[in-house]
């Protein structure tokens, strides 16, 4: 194991079956070691799926053991805290989802803690290692930096308030909270003042001044369909500009020293078809649309059977299709998740500097993300401090 990081997983649930659980078992830097989760058959099907040695629903029972060196925490938001200082206390490393945090005040008890401790922290921004957003940056920071920046992001019917009897506004705690933190990694400066501005629950926008002068708008909007991609940036450099699809193209606009069109491959995930891994590095954009199409065809088609009671076989082959076969709508492009914890792991076996977002980088993104729901409330521009 010399060459490897032991790690044990805290929560086995949506994300960890969906991303983490996955790439800990193929990651070259790290072995799994031990699954932990309320749920017992959510250990024990993560153990048998992945072939993992251990399981417990005892959090301390895996932090007790010495083997363990490194803890990738994926349970509510509200418990990353708590565990992380526990299992920091422990003497493990930790890796943990965002938000690292849902104020600010209980990310200063952790960076408190991580620096005591000695241990390293990452939190689960991924989108740093994106490949997409790594030419992105490499582009932008020789071209002069980013002057104007404008994000979208949006989620088809994932409606904060509905879905989970949310307050107003936390969709930009626990989504919107990855853009500031790829916007302050972007431009390379920290935000200055923030105004939002909503039209409904969960459809929002925001101004964002930094403090080299840049600006960047957020578009985050709940209401879309599965037909369009989640995400796309677009940056005015000095002079000329790129737009980032979805993680899956990058196209340069003036930019005669880069290629016009730089594509990517597709994210794979061992339960679903993986067509789409080289499509998308052989067509890009164009068929990320195309496949987001055909899912949202047969998602209308699938509730125009549940309404109708009609052709039962259809309906259940079309939701087990969609359930068990297709690939994840919003995970099939690579948002990093995969190069982040390996690259956690590398780092802490060969002690070179870690590029992921550190604990005070996830206080600051809650910091950004108090000063939005302070504006969205009272209608105003709110200043950060430096």
């Amino acid at each position: 194991m010399n060459d490897r990081i032991v790690f044990g997983l805290i929560g086995a649930g949506g994300i960890s079956r969906s991303q983490h659980l996955p790439n800990l078992s193929r990651a070259s830097h790290i072995a799994l070691k031990t699954v932990c989760d309320l749920n017992a058959d959510l250990v024990q099907d993560a153990q048998k799926r992945y072939d993992i040695p251990h399981g417990t629903q005892q959090h301390k029972t895996l932090l007790a053991d010495p083997e363990i060196q490194a803890v990738l925490i994926a349970t509510r938001a509200e418990s990353h805290v708590p565990l992380a200082i526990e299992a920091l206390r422990a003497g493990k490393h930790v890796y943990v989802e965002k938000p690292l945090a849902e104020t600010a005040d209980e990310c200063r008890r952790l960076t408190a803690a991580q620096k005591e401790s000695g241990k390293q922290l990452a939190v689960a921004f991924n989108r740093r290692m994106a490949p997409a957003y790594q030419e992105a940056r490499r582009i932008i920071d020789g071209h002069g930096g980013a002057r104007n920046i404008h994000y979208r992001i949006s989620d088809a019917y994932y409606i904060w308030g509905k879905a989970f009897g949310a307050s107003p506004g936390t969709r930009i705690v626990h989504e919107v909270c990855h853009v500031f933190d790829l916007l302050r990694y972007l431009v390379g400066s920290e935000v200055k003042s923030i105004f939002c501005a909503a039209s409904r629950d969960d459809d929002d926008s925001l101004l964002l001044q930094f403090a080299n002068g840049a600006v960047a708008t957020i578009m985050s909007s709940g209401y879309v369909t599965y037909d369009m991609p989640k995400e796309t940036l677009e940056v005015v450099v000095d002079l000329g500009a790129l737009r980032v699809e979805d993680c899956v193209e990058l196209r340069t606009f003036g930019l005669d020293d880069c290629l016009q069109v730089y594509r990517f491959a597709g994210h794979p995930h061992p339960d679903r078809d993986i067509t789409h891994v080289e499509l998308f590095a052989k067509c890009g954009a164009e068929a990320m649309r195309q496949l987001r199409r055909v899912y949202y065809e047969k998602t209308q088609r699938l509730e125009t059977l549940r309404s109708s009671g009609e052709h039962p076989q259809e309906r259940k082959r079309l939701q087990e299709e969609l359930d068990h076969h297709a690939p994840h709508i919003n995970y099939m492009m690579d948002k990093g998740w995969l190069h982040a914890v390996d690259h956690f792991a590398q780092c802490l076996l060969d002690g070179r500097p870690c590029r992921l977002a550190t604990a005070q980088d996830g206080l600051r993104a809650a910091q950004i993300t108090q000063a939005a729901l302070t504006s969205r409330r009272e209608g105003r521009v709110v200043m950060l401090e430096p």
